[in-house]
């Protein structure tokens, strides 16, 4: 056939056409910049989780002081013996 039968004959090369399939395209996200060592993974993995332990234990430590504190006395809230005077030169 030819181009100038067809009207194609001021087509023009743009580029190639760049197909791949979703999972192609994940396999190429990870290899470019998302893959991480074993190593470091397990590291991570550590990490998170000491960080879950140390939050529980901040928020056991929180209920147990709710639970044990006793309130300061309403006449010291509201009888407060220290006041702030104007600094004057």
């Amino acid at each position: 056939m030819n181009k100038d039968k067809d009207g194609l004959g001021d087509l023009e090369f743009a580029g190639k056409i760049k197909t791949q399939t979703f999972k192609q395209h994940q396999q190429e996200l990870l290899i470019k910049a998302k893959v991480m060592p074993a190593s470091k993974l397990a590291e991570t993995a550590k990490r998170n989780a000491e960080q879950l332990r140390a939050f529980e234990a901040a928020a056991e430590d929180e209920q147990r002081h709710k639970r044990t504190a006793t309130p300061a006395p309403s006449d010291k809230l509201n009888n407060l013996p220290l006041t702030r005077e104007p600094f004057e030169e």
